[in-house]
């Protein structure tokens, strides 16, 4: 990805899909304090995702599917707030999904599949779409011979069998 981002102070969505950019995400990215939408999917973007990403407040959809990220999932994840939509679906995250996802009280849609997470679906991300009206799609890893993500009865509206098969 190209450097001078931080010249844009005002920018507001930021549309890089399917460029084939590799390395990691820059952090320059997330200076402007009215970014709302961002979308690098289908690219070659790895590593972790930084620590500035938790800071722009302002991001209401969020795409990073089709990507090499991997790490951790940061529990930093809730400070985003506003967020309506999460892909992070076709990456390497690794470890257990946040129960901080659960304070996005705004999400519509999340998609964390064919990942590496493992684990149980955190209780407060199945309260906010059991008691949200919006909060409509719900993708993991829960299906197959040996699911990785254990969905309670109504959390996950789509399970995709992800790389656990």
């Amino acid at each position: 990805i190209p450097k001078g981002f931080e010249n844009f102070s005002s920018m507001k969505l930021l549309y890089i899909r399917n460029n084939k950019f590799a390395g990691t995400l820059p952090p320059e990215l997330f200076v402007s304090a009215s970014l709302s939408m961002l979308n690098c999917s289908h690219n070659d973007l790895d590593g972790s995702l930084p620590d500035k990403l938790y800071a722009a407040t302002s991001l209401k959809s969020l795409d990073l599917s089709s990507n090499e990220f991997s790490g951790a999932i940061s529990t930093k994840i809730g400070d985003l707030e506003d967020l309506t939509k999460l892909n992070l679906r076709s990456n390497k995250f690794v470890g257990a999904i946040p129960s901080t996802m659960g304070l996005l009280d705004e999400l519509i849609s999340l998609d964390v599949s064919f990942n590496l997470l493992s684990g149980i679906m955190p209780d407060e991300v199945c309260s906010l779409r059991n008691s949200s009206g919006l909060f409509t799609e719900l993708v993991a890893d829960c299906s197959g011979s040996s699911p990785q993500i254990t969905c309670a009865n109504t959390c996950c509206s789509k399970c995709e069998i992800g790389h656990g098969a």
